[in-house]
């Protein structure tokens, strides 16, 4: 394919400065919960992921300044993964398998932490 400069994204230094903020905020792994034992496998966490950007899109919350699709090594192949904010990464696990105990208890404690500030 030809390409000519009309397909090609030029980023401005100030473009660029914003964006290496952006993900400086994205400092977990979606995958973190395959090990945390919040989702069993692949199809869970995307499930999970998938209800979280839901959550932010109803509450109008930037998707770009919460997850980022990434490319990983995972036992020799390359998989695709998630890095998130905290924010994004607690709602991921929330909309997770409430049956996982990591999930569960983290249901719990939000709960508990709303009651006390209410």
């Amino acid at each position: 394919m030809l390409m000519t400069l009309d397909h090609i994204s030029m980023h401005s230094p100030i473009d660029s400065f914003v964006d290496s903020l952006t993900d400086s905020n994205l400092t977990c792994y979606a995958s973190d919960l395959l090990e945390q034992k919040g989702c069993h496998n692949l199809q869970e966490l995307c499930e999970a992921v998938k209800r979280a950007t839901e959550v932010c899109n109803s509450m109008h919350v930037p998707l770009q300044e919460n997850f980022k699709v990434v490319y990983r090594s995972r036992n020799g192949e390359v998989v695709q993964d998630w890095r998130l904010s905290r924010m994004a990464y607690l709602l991921t696990a929330l909309n997770a398998d409430s049956r996982s105990n990591f999930v569960a208890q983290l249901q719990v404690e939000m709960v508990k932490q709303m009651l006390r500030h209410t």
